[in-house]
Order: structure tokens, then C-alpha cells, then sequence
């Protein structure tokens, strides 16, 4: 469907609203705005809250209150430089209609069709996945193949989504990413866990100092066993020179001297793991 004219969404309810300059402009009115506006309302008999909504700004566009809890009403419109009119889907039906030419009888329609496809979406069933689906959704793996239910459940209560029950913090339930009171998943939620648990993210500090943390232990752990494996060559050396006498005196001397050198090693680099 072509978007004939903008529809915006409305942050107290969620309902499609329409910017009545937007529909002023389509319906190509030869009144000016404000007069058009006001009669229109009237001669449908609008109500204000209900059918459209003020909507006040200040000269550098931010949105503003229409009084502070500290003025009254005309001390807030002195601060007001422009005012937005939203209306709901039946407020601009009834407007178009009203404008009795081509352009009014295009514009019903379209929001005719957009409420229709409105409610259509807003009473489909919601997709749900279950944690074994989302499991499977995932493709989660560690050492042993493919994770399951069970193995999520322990990641999400790690990362204190899940609480001991395995059910999801009221916090999580808010954003929309779980059923309450299940520990059921919602196709935003399934999309968050995915860009959670699987998205790489190439610029995580933690990351890369997990990756430099390792690797300093792999470094100490190879320098530890080849002092380790260094030292068990040199006592079996000594101890087969100076076995029977078999090797010369030089070469008890040098086999002497390398463990010597072992110990004094090990001593300075890790004398914690010889005794482990």
C-alpha cells in the first residue's frame, strides 16, 4: 500500500495518528490552516483527547508542557511558538470526508485501509518460542556440539536474566522480550538474545583482555614445562653419569652444573609450580 499521507504513531496509546498539516496539504485546502482546522472540528464535532491532540513547541522546536505546575495557562502560551494537531484514524476520515472533493475521498480510503490493516496486525497472534526453540533458533554451540534447553537456562541466569527459577527479571518482561509470568520468549526477545549471544563484537574491551589474560598463562604454562621437562632431562643425565663411573669426570662436572642451573632457573621464574 502507498503511503498517500505520513502515518505517525502515538506515544501515549500506540494508535495511528495522522499530522493534521499533513492532511491540510494532501487535501490541497484553499483556507489557511488554522481556520480550515477549526471549522473542521467543530463541524464534526471532535473532542479534544479523544478524537485529536494538541501538541505545543517552543521557538526552537523543542515540545513543552502546555503550563508549568509553577504558571497558569496563559503564561504557558506565551512560551508556545507553534502548535501540532494529531489526529486518530476516524478524526481524519471524518475531515476528509468532509472536504467533499477527489483529494477528500482518496484520503478516507487510504485510512480506511490503514486501520484495516491496523487491527489485522494488532490482533494476530503473538510468535512465542519456548527456550528449547529459541535454543534451536540460536545454534548456540560449546565443546560438545549444540547447546540445549538446559545450558541456556544456566547462561541466562549467569548473566541474571533468568532468576533461580528460570524465570525471567520484571525488568525483561517490561521491554517486551518475555511472556509474563513464562519463562516464553517473544520474537523481540528472541532477536535481543540473538544479537546478545551471538553477534560478535570485535570491539569488546573485556574481550580482548580475556584474549591477552590467556595468552600471558599459555606463555607462563609452555615456560613452566620446558623448565619442567628440562630439569627431568638433566637429573636423568646426572644420575646416569655418575652411575658406575661410566662417564668421565668432565661430564659429571657439566651434568652437575646444568642442574644447578635448573634449580637457579626455576627458582627465579616459577618456583610455585615445582612444588605443585
Amino acid at each position: 500500500m502507498n503511503e498517500l499521507i505520513k502515518i505517525g504513531k502515538s506515544t501515549a496509546t500506540g494508535s495511528p495518528v495522522i499530522n493534521a498539516r499533513d492532511l491540510y496539504d494532501f487535501l490541497e485546502a484553499k483556507q489557511d490552516f488554522s481556520n480550515w482546522l477549526k471549522s473542521r472540528i467543530n463541524y464534526c464535532m471532535l473532542k479534544e483527547d479523544l478524537d485529536y491532540a494538541r501538541i505545543f513547541f517552543d521557538i526552537n522546536g523543542k515540545r513543552i508542557p502546555l503550563a508549568k505546575l509553577s504558571e497558569s495557562d496563559n503564561q504557558g502560551f506565551k512560551r508556545v511558538y507553534r502548535i501540532e494537531y494529531a489526529l486518530t484514524l476516524n478524526a481524519a476520515k471524518h475531515i476528509s470526508m468532509v472536504q467533499r472533493n477527489e483529494k477528500g475521498q482518496q484520503a478516507r480510503q487510504y485510512f480506511v485501509d490503514v486501520e484495516r490493516k491496523y487491527y489485522e496486525l494488532k490482533n494476530k497472534p503473538a510468535v512465542i518460542y519456548t527456550l528449547s526453540e529459541v535454543a534451536k533458533q540460536l545454534k548456540l554451540t560449546d565443546y560438545f556440539g549444540e547447546i540445549g534447553r538446559n545450558t541456556l537456562c544456566d547462561i541466562l541466569s549467569y548473566k541474571r536474566i533468568l532468576n533461580k527459577k528460570n524465570k525471567p527479571l520484571q525488568k525483561y518482561v517490561k521491554k517486551g522480550y518475555f511472556v509474563e509470568n513464562t519463562n516464553k520468549v517473544t520474537e523481540d526477545g528472541l532477536k535481543w538474545l540473538n544479537q546478545m549471544l551471538c553477534v560478535e563484537k570485535t570491539d569488546n574491551a573485556d574481550l580482548k583482555a580475556l584474549i591477552v589474560d590467556l595468552q600471558k598463562k599459555q606463555d607462563a604454562l609452555e615456560e613452566k614445562n620446558g623448565l619442567i621437562l628440562q630439569g627431568v632431562a638433566t637429573v636423568v643425565e646426572t644420575l646416569y653419569f655418575n652411575k658406575g663411573g661410566k662417564r668421565t669426570e668432565e661430564q659429571n662436572r657439566l651434568a652437575i652444573h646444568h642442574l644447578q642451573n635448573f634449580i637457579a632457573e626455576a627458582k627465579r621464574v616459577s618456583p610455585k609450580a615445582l612444588k605443585e
